[in-house]
């Protein structure tokens, strides 16, 4: 988001499983164990990546929740590039019904680029009506912000509690080495289908934690395949996260 490139929220190297087969992040059942694997990357041609650590979390579906729960930490050894490491772990879900982001952000004493460290996986499925209909809910990430939070906002030209909501059918096009052409991995593809969000831009309040807003898409009737669709926020002109819903098609 910070370079202007499109995103996804559907993170490919985060992947749940229960009884070996793959689930997606939406509609999980409650308080119900399953298996989390993260692939960490090592971008150094040049040296070992020993002992990073990874750090895996969940938080509630939405953009830019602030309320980080733990599921635990692990430590990965990944050899130089292009070598990749998979450490896994479990997570019981809340009792509580409801859609849930795990969060994953690495860390390692020598890394010399740790913006690109921290990735969601992020998702919701629904199949379609005449219209599809979902709340997202947008966290205020400045919640009776000081004066320094204000000033920084205003010093990207935009006031600090103005929330602005970007959508598109991005899909990331993963490659490694010669393979990764940029142009090819960030193209960016609009909506697929007609889609709207309702409000598309508003302003907190000073003390209000969070709004939901509502993602509106128009599938096409008809058997088809289906559609993602990403929702990405910015508050004062930094990014403040998004979702990512696939929208699936039937008779």
């Amino acid at each position: 988001m910070q370079l202007k490139q499109p995103v996804t929220w559907d993170n490919p190297d985060i992947a749940l499983f229960k009884g070996g087969v793959e689930q997606y992040t939406y509609d999980l059942a409650v308080d119900t164990t399953y298996d989390v694997t993260i692939t960490v990357h090592n971008s150094s041609a040049e040296k070992e990546a020993l002992g990073t650590k990874v750090a895996v979390r969940w938080i509630e579906f939405g953009a830019g929740g602030l309320v980080r729960h733990s599921i635990d930490d692990l430590v990965a050894d990944v050899g130089r590039y292009p070598a990749t490491t998979v450490v896994a772990t479990t997570w019981r879900t809340p009792a509580t019904p409801g859609h849930y982001c795990i969060e994953v952000e690495l860390t390692h004493a020598n890394d010399g680029n740790p913006a690109n460290n921290l990735g969601w996986n992020n998702t919701q499925v629904l199949a379609p009506h005449s219209e599809v209909k979902t709340p997202i809910r947008i966290f205020n990430r400045h919640v009776g912000a000081p004066p320094s939070e204000q000033m920084a906002a205003l010093h990207r030209g935009t006031p600090w509690n103005l929330v602005e909501i970007d959508f598109d059918s991005y899909l990331f096009h993963d490659a490694y080495g010669d393979h990764a052409d940029g142009d090819v991995m960030f193209a960016p593809r609009p909506p697929a289908w007609p889609t709207r969000v309702e409000p598309r831009l508003f302003h907190f309040a000073p003390d209000e934690t969070y709004r939901d807003v509502e993602l509106i898409i128009n599938a096409p009737e008809g058997e088809g395949h289906p559609e993602h669709f990403n929702v990405t926020a910015r508050q004062g002109g930094a990014p403040l996260g998004g979702v990512t819903i696939a929208v699936t098609r039937g008779a």
